[in-house]
């Protein structure tokens, strides 16, 4: 047998360049996912309000869109709910120490307040047309939860302040409460007039976030209610955190976005707005502005630097009476209805499905969707659950109401054991017990009480979440719902 090598065959390398060579290319400028399932999004013609948490989401989240609308002409606000002085490590480094008195984080968020100015510059939006209301950093949540009000206030985690401690807010000095929130939203909302309202998802992670799209959802809702001059504007969500979104990381400005998985096919229908290559330049100076973030957080930041930028929709829920003709829209995929008899049931909240592995875990704490039905006398909710539970879990309902003559309640909740046995938690004394039902049937948990306990409201913000062992296991979104049809 000869020694003689085996000459591999030129195909062969042929090929194995070919791959090396696409390898490489994909490496540096990585392919654009599939984007032909989302449509366009339809641009308004009126004002634009768009409304953030901290410093650098205006960017992040709308820096291409900002950019669109100013070009179009279209006047456009930017409201800054806090200054990001609750960032503790990123404000350390900035200033090489650590443990910072409370007047050196405000000092800090004073510095993010400039970034976002030179942020929105680059982006050609004026310095006037950002307003800055000076809330609590990391505590958007509690105002909303806890910190209802202005007798209450809430106390800053960063500065101890329990007022807003910034001269160039809109409100200087207002209380860190939530009905002085939801007033300086509603007040401004009814000067700019909008026809169009950018704001985080309601299934947003990070507490400002969801505090925020819980706020603005509620200062809308009041708006409808009571001005008679009000004409509901378009409402576009946007999303900054959720999980390992956006995925992969990283500055790739010739990929796009592509909603998570685990919100998309739910109630949200998600939409696009393509960028030019100008505009994905301009975007990624603008998030360069923030210098302080960027210092922390360069490869999360730059990933939202891409040829697109999403925005979703949520359909107005109304929950009706047998024979009124308004519905909302039906059952969403992978849900299926209650099995009591209250009719119609209308299906107001789609949870994503074991979204950590906490709820992986605890299946039988993981939230997938929430219904309500009201007979007129009474509101039932109802909430389905991927497993049947089992003690330790339980699963709240909270509950906070608006009537065009009194404004917006203080938050109430119901927690339902497995059991099908219930108690009731965060319960005015003057509100009575009595009337209050629960009912557990399979993999779900029900709730009902007489509407005249909650002031006979016109419409209801609701969201139910569950615990195990006293550990928060899953949580859905906040989401108004009408119950007289308006």
């Amino acid at each position: 047998m000869s020694g003689r090598k085996r000459r591999m065959p030129r195909r062969v390398w042929l090929a194995l360049g070919v791959l090396t060579v696409w390898g490489a290319w994909t490496y540096v400028f990585p392919p654009t996912p599939r984007l032909a399932p989302l449509t366009r999004l339809e641009m308004q013609a009126g004002p634009t309000v768009v409304l953030v948490p901290h410093p650098d989401d205006e960017a992040l989240a709308t820096g291409g869109l900002i950019q669109q609308l100013q070009d179009r002409g279209i006047p456009t606000t930017v409201i800054l709910a806090t200054a990001g002085d609750g960032f503790k490590e990123a404000a350390e480094l900035r200033f090489r120490r650590v443990n910072l008195p409370p007047g050196q984080m405000v000092a800090f968020g004073r510095e993010r307040l400039q970034e976002s100015r030179t942020a929105l510059q680059t982006l050609g939006l004026p310095p006037d047309k950002l307003i800055f209301l000076g809330f609590p950093d990391k505590g958007l949540d509690r105002l909303w939860k806890d910190c209802w009000s202005a007798l209450q206030p809430c106390t800053s985690i960063s500065t101890g302040a329990t007022r807003v401690p910034y001269s160039e807010a809109y409100q200087p000095g207002a209380p860190y409460a939530g009905d002085e929130l939801v007033k300086e939203l509603t007040d401004l909302l009814r000067q700019l007039k909008p026809a169009l309202v950018v704001y985080p998802h309601p299934n947003e992670a990070h507490v400002d976030h969801w505090g925020l799209s819980n706020f603005t959802q509620a200062a809308l809702e009041q708006l409808r209610r009571t001005d008679p001059n009000w004409i509901p504007p378009a409402e576009w969500l946007y999303l900054v955190h959720r999980g390992d979104w956006p995925a992969p990381k990283g500055y790739r400005p010739y990929g796009g976005l592509l909603p998570p998985e685990s919100l998309a096919g739910g109630m949200t229908i998600w939409r696009q707005e393509p960028l030019t290559p100008d505009e994905v330049d301009t975007k990624y100076k603008a998030v360069r502005a923030y210098a302080t973030q960027v210092a922390m957080l360069r490869r999360y930041m730059e990933s939202f630097v891409r040829t697109n930028e999403l925005f979703g929709s949520i359909d107005r829920a109304y929950v009706v009476q047998p024979g009124q003709a308004i519905h909302s829209p039906g059952v969403h995929p992978g849900t299926s209805s209650p099995p009591w008899r209250e009719s119609p049931w209308t299906q107001v909240i789609t949870d994503p499905r074991a979204d950590t592995m906490a709820r992986e875990m605890e299946r039988g704490a993981d939230l997938l969707s929430v219904w309500a039905a009201t007979d007129g006398t009474r509101l039932f909710l109802a909430a389905e659950l991927a497993a049947k539970p089992a003690r330790p879990s339980e699963a709240r309902f909270n509950l906070r109401g608006f009537k065009s003559a009194s404004g917006w309640s203080g938050l109430t909740s119901v927690t339902v054991l497995p059991d099908g046995s219930h108690r009731t938690d965060n319960w005015p004394a003057q509100l009575g017990r009595e009337g209050v039902q629960s009912d557990a049937q399979g993999t779900w948990l029900r709730m009902s009480v007489p509407l005249d306990i909650l002031g006979s409201p016109e419409t209801m913000m609701i969201n139910a979440e569950t615990r195990a062992n006293t550990i928060p296991i899953d949580r859905s979104a906040w989401r108004p719902i009408s119950l007289d049809g308006r």
